[in-house]
């Protein structure tokens, strides 16, 4: 990098430090009030582009302000007015009572970090513009600050997860970031006062040659060029903490990979040919784990959608980099880049979930990156013809038909290896469409085709009664056959016996099933089925009349209602309103209408509802709050499990639903277990015969907790259910303690 004012270079090292620190900080600290949903990040990076896009605005206006002293005066004064919101905290921790989490939400942020965000969003472009003007070392060319600003954004994304969230508390995190954000007020405050003195009056301007002006549609083009990596790194975010967990190292792998493509764009030192081949042959491959995974892999949603993610914003970054004006431009620049940052939120935030009812704010944006990719052997000597173009929508065409031909092959032949399936079906369609990567319209048109197959072949698994999206999560119910006797008649045609069900999904996650019609209707199924750990538990506790009032943390389909029985009570506590309609919609799920007991819905986040209720007040609480495979992590701290056995009778229990695909919950329960001084049974369910999956039964992992072993004596007896925890005389291993303080998702991720 190009020798600069070693102030300017700390200042802007420091602002955009501190930019990035308070992002992820904050969102952890709204999570909880919103229940821990995927959708608080993405609303809160919506706030935070369009605070930054204001900052950017106001830098803009400001550089054109004739007097450079009343320049400094003016923001001196925000500098100073932003310490009254000093030390950093939440205005308010009410949950939102309007039913419109994104208002509320982003009322919060206005009110409590608002200005100190805004004074750091301009932090910037602001230095750079001074340094312009100043006089100083680097004031020919500041744009290398750009990448400087940049690499303290970086180095602060990294820094938070790694080492910032485990070793400090939450509160202390707050404490050490208002210190340095006073040290950053002296620093900036300085090097304004500094630029000001070596200011020989107006910024120098060189009168630009007319095709050097930017125009509307250059100004056009900078904002396009930043909203569709801005789209595309909230859509992988959300993409990815649906399916995992909504934790901060969730939020800032990609958008640390999006802060890197900045960093590498602007550094000019990676060719955008390159960038160009590594966007076609990921989308490829992300095309092909839409088709194969229903429930991706953590190996694909940790290398291979940042990994697309990162070419995507090479391609768009790199071109905004090359089509940057001379550094007078440099605050409209900003501003155009700001503005198409916050259309990215606006969309992903507000127009997706209003428009989709899945997260198809993903192919979309990844379409748009293929169209802005550069192509590849192009001559622009050459004579223009109308066959290219003709073949740009004809081959695409052709490619779908061929996906259907494989179909049909496969189908008549009746292929049953998974292997041939996913090589003939998926595979070769998927090597077809990177011959296309020449032309970017042709690429493009050709993923789309792929995009359509794999919707068509994958929502061919059942008819779609229900498909709703809300802030809280995706929700599709689905009319199938279950698990039964499959055979072919005497016409070809196949044929299954198995009962039909109406299935629950949230994401890629089943949330619960009930039988369409007969004796199985009234029947609990799923993780909840009778001969199930928890039937086990209910089954034991009834009978020795110690299951009269029970709490259930997650609604689900309300399947826990047909465990009711006369002067039984259920009470269910849910957080997304969309739940509880599709629960209580009698044409898809009766539960809650069948269910023997007195059965109750409160809506409200569970762990904050469940403080409300009085000491003593459950016999039994389980817990099964989940969004998709992902979980709100607040509800399994030590304080929360705290909190649970005050509302529990003394020789009341808690039942955790942990079956998760991505995550081993169980050495959280054992850390908490042993310092709450807890006993407990853990028992994995997944020998399931013949006749419980056309039940509609699956396989679930349940852990029980009590005060005491006597509380549990009748299932502890059963050797399927191991101790926990498993070294009570132990200390508890801090590693997995979860509080409201620490949580470490990477210790008990499953890679496989």
């Amino acid at each position: 990098m190009r020798t600069l004012d070693p102030l300017a270079i700390v200042a802007t090292l420091l602002g955009a430090a501190l930019l990035f620190l308070v992002e992820p900080m904050v969102a952890r600290m709204v999570l909880p009030v919103l229940g821990g949903t995927p959708a608080v990040w993405n609303a809160c990076m919506l706030f935070f582009q369009v605070v930054l896009l204001a900052g950017y605005a106001y830098v803009n206006l400001l550089s054109r302000w004739s007097r450079p002293g009343a320049r400094v005066l003016i923001h001196l004064i925000l500098l100073g007015a932003s310490i009254r919101f000093l030390p950093l905290h939440l205005a308010g921790d009410a949950l939102p009572t309007s039913g419109r989490p994104v208002v509320w939400l982003l009322a919060t942020l206005l009110s409590s970090v608002g200005l100190t965000f805004f004074i750091l969003s301009t932090t910037g472009p602001l230095i750079q513009h001074w340094l312009h003007g100043s006089g100083l070392t680097g004031s020919a060319d500041p744009y290398p600050l750009y990448a400087w600003g940049n690499v303290g954004s970086l180095a602060a994304l990294v820094s938070y997860p790694l080492l910032v969230e485990p070793w400090l508390p939450l509160r202390r995190q707050t404490g050490a970031w208002s210190a340095a954000y006073l040290i950053f007020l002296l620093v900036i405050a300085t090097f304004a006062i500094r630029s000001w003195r070596r200011s020989t009056g107006e910024i120098p301007v060189s009168p630009p040659a007319p095709e050097e002006s930017p125009m509307m549609r250059a100004r056009l083009t900078w904002a396009f060029l930043a909203f569709v990596p801005s789209s595309g790194f909230l859509a992988v975010t959300l993409y990815m903490s649906t399916d995992v967990a909504v934790v901060p190292l969730l939020w800032v792998l990609p958008l640390a990979v999006y802060l890197l493509t900045m960093i590498m764009a602007f550094s000019g030192k990676w060719p955008l040919r390159w960038s160009s081949v590594g966007l076609a042959v990921t989308v490829a491959g992300v095309v092909a784990s839409f088709w194969v995974f229903r429930r991706p892999y953590p190996w694909v949603l940790f290398l291979l959608h940042p990994l697309t993610l990162f070419f995507l914003g090479m391609v768009c970054h790199g071109r905004l980099a090359l089509t940057r004006p001379a550094p007078s431009r440099l605050p409209e620049f900003y501003v155009w880049i700001a503005l198409g940052g916050a259309m990215g939120g606006v969309f992903n935030t507000v127009v997706a979930p209003a428009c989709f009812d899945s997260i198809a704010e993903y192919p979309l944006v990844l379409l748009l990156g293929c169209l802005l990719r550069p192509a590849l052997g192009s001559n622009p000597a050459k004579p223009r013809s109308r066959l290219p173009w003709l073949m740009d929508l004809a081959l695409p065409v052709a490619l779908l038909l061929v996906v259907g031909i494989l179909a049909r092959v496969l189908a008549h032949f009746d292929v049953r290896s998974v292997a041939a399936q996913l090589v003939v079906q998926v595979g070769i369609p998927c090597i077809l469409v990177l011959l296309f990567l020449r032309r970017p319209l042709r690429f493009a048109l050709g993923v789309a085709a792929l995009l359509l197959a794999a919707h068509v072949q994958n929502g061919a698994a059942g008819d779609v009664l229900l498909a709703r999206r809300d802030f809280f999560g995706v929700h599709k119910v689905v009319l199938r056959s279950g698990p039964g006797v499959e055979g072919v008649d005497v016409r070809g045609k196949k044929y299954s016996t198995g009962v039909p069900f109406h299935y629950l999904y949230d994401g890629t996650t089943r949330h619960g099933s009930q039988a369409a019609a007969g004796p199985l209707r009234t029947e609990p199924t799923s993780y909840y089925h009778r001969t199930g750990p928890l039937g086990e538990v209910f089954r034991v506790l009834g009978a020795a009349g110690r299951l009269n009032r029970i709490a259930v943390v997650g609604l689900g389909v309300g399947t826990i209602a047909a465990y009711g029985l006369p002067g039984r009570s259920i009470t269910f506590y849910e957080i997304d309103p969309l739940v509880v309609a599709i629960a209580k919609d009698e044409r898809l799920f009766t539960y809650l209408r069948d269910g023997l007991g007195t059965t109750e819905v409160r809506i409200g986040d569970g762990r904050a509802e469940l403080a409300r209720a009085p000491d003593g007040a459950y016999d039994v609480i389980v817990l099964d709050a989940f969004s998709s495979d992902a979980i709100p992590v607040h509800v399994m701290t030590r304080e929360a499990v705290a909190l649970y056995f005050r509302k529990l009778a003394p020789e009341g229990l808690l039942l955790a639903h942990v079956t998760n695909q991505h995550l081993d919950l169980e050495p959280v329960f054992h850390a908490i277990a042993v310092d709450l001084h807890l006993r407990g049974r853990s028992k994995i369910d997944d020998a399931i015969s013949i006749q419980e999956m056309e039940q509609g039964k699956d396989g679930s992992h349940w852990i029980v907790l009590a005060r005491s072993e006597a509380s549990f004596a009748a299932i502890a007896a059963d050797p399927a259910w191991l101790p926990v925890p498993l070294h009570p005389e132990a200390p508890p291993d801090r590693r997995f303690l979860w509080t409201d303080d620490y949580s470490s998702v990477l210790r008990v991720l499953r890679m496989s």
